[in-house]
């Protein structure tokens, strides 16, 4: 089962690099007020993304969001669209609806690629969150890797 096995070091450096040039990106915005258990997070948010643990990642990343909001009382650096996204994507993958689970075996055999792109794109909302200072929103986000479904 790939997904049970170490990526290859290549893999792992392309994920960690991309990781840490979208971290760049967004904290070029400067940062309001931090939250230490989000901060805390985003070691095991990487490792989780460096690993291709998708679905962790998602998880992480919406505790990310949910935790800067409880900080700031708001999110400025995130639209409603992508947090409403990112959380009704997290409440599917904790939240089991027995006719339609959030994921599946098939899923971790045959949808790897999709669910990548939901981790990146989680990513990139959890930075949103945790980087942007009142009032702005992130970097472009088209050099990131596309919206996840």
């Amino acid at each position: 089962m790939e997904q049970l096995e170490r990526p290859d070091e290549a893999t792992w450096d392309e994920r960690r690099l991309w990781f840490e040039a979208r971290e760049a990106a967004f904290g070029r915005a400067g940062a309001g007020a931090l939250s230490e258990q989000a901060c805390a997070l985003m070691v095991d948010l990487q490792a989780g993304f460096c690993a291709g643990a998708w679905a962790a990642v998602v998880i992480l990343a919406a505790a990310v969001v949910d935790l800067q909001s409880n900080q700031r009382g708001a999110v400025p650096g995130l639209d409603k669209k992508e947090r409403d996204w990112l959380r009704l994507l997290r409440n599917a993958l904790v939240h089991e609806h027995p006719k339609r689970p959030g994921l599946t075996m098939r899923d971790q055999w045959t949808g790897r690629d999709r669910w990548e792109r939901k981790a990146r794109r989680a990513v990139e909302a959890a930075l949103a969150a945790l980087y942007a200072p009142s009032g702005q929103t992130g970097p472009d986000r088209s050099a990131g890797a596309g919206r996840g479904r």
